[in-house]
C-alpha cells in the first residue's frame, strides 16, 4: 500500500517530467517519441554538442567539448529547477519530521546495500549472456534482434539507476526531500527496465533453450529486484 507521501511525490515528479523529461527517462533517445524529444533538454543538448564537434572538426565524443557542455547543462538545470519550484510553490524543506522518521535511519549506503549488489550481479550475468549469444551475432535469430537490444540497453542502465535511487534514499535521511523525489523517479525507470527486459527474455527463451538455466537466473534476479523496489516504495 503506497503512502500519501509517495503518491504526492509521484504527482510532483509528473510535473517535473513535463518540464525536464530527461531526468525521468531511460536515455534511449532513438526510441523516444518526437514530441518528447522536442521538449527534452538532454536530447537538445546532445544534438547541440554533436553540432559543436562537427563545426570544430572534432570527434563526436571529444572529452573537452563534452565536459564544457555538461558543465553548462548542470548550471542551467539548477536554475530551471529552482525557478520551477518557485513558480509551483514547492518547498522540499517543508516536510514533516515524523514522516522522515518513519523512513528509518537504517538505510544502508548504496555501495553496501544488498539490493545494489543484486543489481550489479544481474548486470554481470546479463553481460555474460549477451557476449555468448548476441554480440558475436553468430546464428542470431533476426526476429529477436530488438529483444537482445532491449536487454543490452537496460542491463547496465538498471544497475546505474538502482544505485542512484538507493543513494537518494540514503541522502534523504539527513537532507531535504529532493533526494527522495529523485529516488522515486529512478525506481520508476528501474521498473520500466525490468518490465522490458523480462518480456524480452521470455520471447528469447524458446529459441535459446541451451541457455535455459541462465535465462531463468536472470528472470529470478529481476523479480527479486522488483519486489524489493516495491517494498522500498511502500516504506516511503
Amino acid at each position: 500500500m503506497k503512502s500519501q507521501r509517495f503518491r504526492r511525490i509521484v504527482e510532483e515528479n509528473i510535473k517535473f517530467e513535463k518540464k525536464s523529461p530527461y531526468n525521468f527517462c531511460d536515455r534511449w533517445c532513438e526510441r523516444c517519441p518526437p514530441d518528447k524529444q522536442t521538449r527534452c533538454r538532454l536530447y537538445q543538448d546532445e544534438f547541440e554538442r554533436k553540432l559543436t564537434c562537427i563545426a570544430h572538426g572534432r570527434d563526436l565524443y571529444d572529452p573537452e567539448i563534452t565536459a564544457e557542455v555538461m558543465e553548462q547543462q548542470f548550471e542551467d538545470s539548477g536554475k530551471k529547477i529552482k525557478k520551477f519550484m518557485e513558480e509551483n510553490d514547492i518547498d522540499f524543506d517543508d516536510s514533516d519530521d515524523s514522516e522522515s522518521a518513519n523512513m528509518g535511519d537504517d538505510i544502508e549506503p548504496a555501495e553496501n546495500n544488498p539490493l545494489d549488489n543484486t543489481g550489479e550481479q544481474f548486470c554481470k550475468r546479463a553481460d555474460e549472456f549477451l557476449k555468448e549469444v548476441f554480440y558475436n551475432k553468430e546464428g542470431l535469430n533476426p526476429d529477436l534482434t530488438n529483444d537482445f537490444e532491449t536487454i543490452a540497453w537496460y542491463h547496465t542502465l538498471l544497475s546505474v539507476k538502482l544505485h542512484r535511487a538507493l543513494c537518494g534514499l540514503h541522502e534523504f535521511v539527513n537532507q531535504d526531500e529532493f533526494p527522495l523525489c529523485d529516488a522515486v523517479a529512478q525506481f520508476a525507470i528501474c521498473k520500466k527496465a525490468i518490465t522490458g527486459t523480462v518480456q524480452a527474455l521470455r520471447r528469447i527463451a524458446p529459441d535459446y533453450f541451451q541457455y535455459k538455466n541462465l535465462i531463468q537466473e536472470l528472470l529470478a534476479l529481476l523479480h527479486n529486484i522488483l519486489s524489493r523496489i516495491e517494498a522500498l516504495e511502500e516504506s516511503i
